[in-house]
């Protein structure tokens, strides 16, 4: 399994005994959500479901929703948990505030 390095935040996550060379990049859920959630909203209602992308709602029936994964707060939660030290990013900041 590869280890991933948010390009924004630099936090990384996955494999935390994979070596630097077997690192990918790309976003982590949290800024996905920070940075995109206007955009989601708009993707998701071209593709016929409604808009709400990291609104907290808790019971969404919106089961194949492909933005589902990143909006649900225990899903981050989850995945925040598994989440390895900072590395070096153009812009750091803490995703616990």
């Amino acid at each position: 399994m590869l280890k991933y390095r948010c390009l924004l935040c630099g936090i990384e996550w996955g494999d935390v005994h994979a070596t630097e060379s077997d690192i990918s990049h790309g976003y982590c859920l949290t800024c996905i959500r920070a940075r995109y959630t206007d955009r989601i909203r708009a993707s998701q209602l071209r593709a016929g479901y409604s808009d709400c992308f990291n609104r907290g709602y808790t019971d969404c029936s919106e089961e194949t929703c492909r933005f589902r994964q990143a909006c649900h707060k225990d899903a981050v939660g989850r995945w925040e948990k598994g989440c390895g030290k900072k590395g070096d990013a153009p812009e750091t900041r803490a995703h616990r505030a």
